[in-house]
């Protein structure tokens, strides 16, 4: 799909008064790509922006996703998360690092030295999202965290 076969007819670009807040689940269509990130469609209503280092997936024009509303600037313009903003962004990341650990067999080789690259590509999350998110789990008695990686504890 191209940006072209898109119709965006009404669709306000700074809008003076929208019906939610920062942190509201909406529904994305991305729309194009720019040198700042990706430009949406919120809600099939409004353009909003999600910037290049909030994109931990691989996205393409048309792809129709959820998104959060990350702020309303001063200027009306909206900038928008894939993710969940704020704590609930750190127990997705809980709930994804929980996923892949149980399928598989209790260990994943990634921790606090593992690359930001490494851990995007495995699990679709930030370094610091990462970092959080085992620290929660390390408190919580879940995992183990080791030179090697990180391991459910038994």
């Amino acid at each position: 799909m191209r940006s072209s076969d898109i119709d965006t007819t009404g669709i306000e670009e700074a809008p003076e008064n929208v019906g939610f807040s920062e942190g509201d689940r909406v529904n994305i269509l991305v729309y194009k790509f720019t040198d700042l990130g990706a430009t949406v469609i919120i809600n099939d209503r409004y353009f909003g922006l999600v910037y290049e280092n909030d994109i931990y997936k691989d996205i393409k024009v048309g792809d129709k996703l959820k998104g959060y509303i990350k702020k309303i600037r001063e200027d009306n313009k909206i900038d928008v998360s894939l993710r969940k903003i704020g704590y609930g962004r750190i127990e997705d990341a809980k709930g994804k690092i929980l996923k892949k650990l149980k399928n598989r067999d209790g260990f994943l080789p990634l921790n606090d030295d593992s690359s930001p690259e490494k851990i995007k590509k495995e699990l679709q999350i930030s370094k610091g999202s990462f970092k959080k998110a085992i620290g929660g789990l390390y408190k919580e008695k879940i995992i183990d965290i080791t030179s090697k990686g990180i391991k459910l504890k038994k």
